[in-house]
């Protein structure tokens, strides 16, 4: 039996027992994400079982990784509503059956987003988490740990941000109009969508950000979050427009590599997008499964028939970035 909760501060003690090892679910966490990316959030807790779930509504293209499709549809999804990575419920593996059969009893439309296998539900598979583990000392030791195509690669890239400056901003509440507009323009130029987020949110969530500068002028950002020795990279933002000048973009997730290092942190989390430009760094591919339901039968088996086909197509190339490693497929080289 569940009880639904329609604002997070109405949670009770019981919910962050049940989420303990789920930041993104906390209580705290929530309760400020109602606030900073308010979209009719709904807590779900099941009365004795350790079974929770947050759902929130958006208008989701279903077509998402279709080309040559777009339907946008208001739907609710069950998930963080942060466009991370992490679950938006927590269940032990004997009780997926019941958190299936309550999705079901929902009225509406339901996607699963960054969800496991075990669910009885139309499924697919949707952006997989891109992490890479953290075993070196230095930033030295990791590039001259790669073999010899990637670590070129890397080198020609930090060549090219010799005139970039790294600065660390020393208060969140300085994110200013000129960095929210790098953000925007990166969440316009992804075909993967979801909520948009205010500058608001940039200036009051708890996080570290970091800032690219040339001749003064801010040309990009990363937003990052440390968690239990877990480096999570949330959003970043950059001008496209230079991009191929200053290698900008590989730079900013080399940047974060170092940062993770230096902070002497076991991995890194580097998001879902830009799979291929993460995996010739060293990172690995962790899949993610995204289910759907609707209350209205005939609905639902249209949906669940179109699910599969329309879901992600997985980024197939191995990339074997560290000396030691079985040699791969030509395809995987660097440029």
């Amino acid at each position: 039996m569940f009880k639904t909760y329609q604002h997070a501060e109405e949670l009770p003690e019981r919910w962050d027992a049940v989420v303990a090892d789920q930041f993104f679910l906390s209580k705290r966490v929530l309760e400020k994400l109602e606030k900073l990316n308010p979209c009719r959030q709904q807590y779900h807790l099941h009365r004795e079982k350790k079974l929770a779930l947050v759902s929130y509504q958006i208008k989701l293209d279903i077509f998402t990784f279709a080309e040559g499709f777009s339907l946008k549809l208001p739907i609710r999804v069950i998930g963080i509503p942060l466009s991370v990575s992490g679950r938006g419920y927590k269940a032990e593996p004997e009780d997926l059956e019941e958190l299936s059969l309550y999705i079901r009893s929902l009225q509406g439309f339901y996607v699963v987003l960054n969800a496991g296998e075990g669910l009885r539900l139309a499924s697919g598979n949707t952006l997989p988490t891109c992490k890479i583990d953290l075993g070196w000392y230095t930033f030295g030791c990791y590039v001259n740990s790669m073999r010899s195509h990637y670590r070129y690669r890397v080198k020609k890239a930090i060549e090219k941000f010799s005139e970039v400056k790294i600065e660390k901003l020393a208060d969140v509440g300085l994110f200013d109009e000129e960095m929210y507009c790098l953000y925007e323009a990166v969440y316009e130029n992804s075909k993967e969508k979801l909520e948009k987020l205010s500058i608001h949110f940039f200036r009051e969530f708890p996080a570290t950000i970091f800032t690219f500068k040339v001749h003064g002028k801010i040309v990009g950002f990363v937003q990052l979050l440390e968690k239990k020795k877990e480096l999570i990279f949330l959003f970043g933002g950059f001008d496209h427009s230079i991009n191929q000048k200053y290698d900008l973009y590989m730079n900013m997730l080399l940047q974060i590599i170092r940062y993770g290092i230096e902070q002497g942190c076991h991995s890194i989390d580097l998001g879902q997008t830009a799979e291929e430009t993460k995996l010739k760094l060293g990172a690995i591919q962790y899949p993610q499964r995204m289910y759907v339901h609707h209350s209205n039968n005939l609905l639902n088996k249209i949906i669940s028939s179109r699910v599969a086909p329309f879901s992600y197509k997985k980024y197939e190339v191995f990339h074997k970035v560290f000396k030691g490693e079985k040699d791969e497929n030509s395809a995987g080289k660097m440029p």
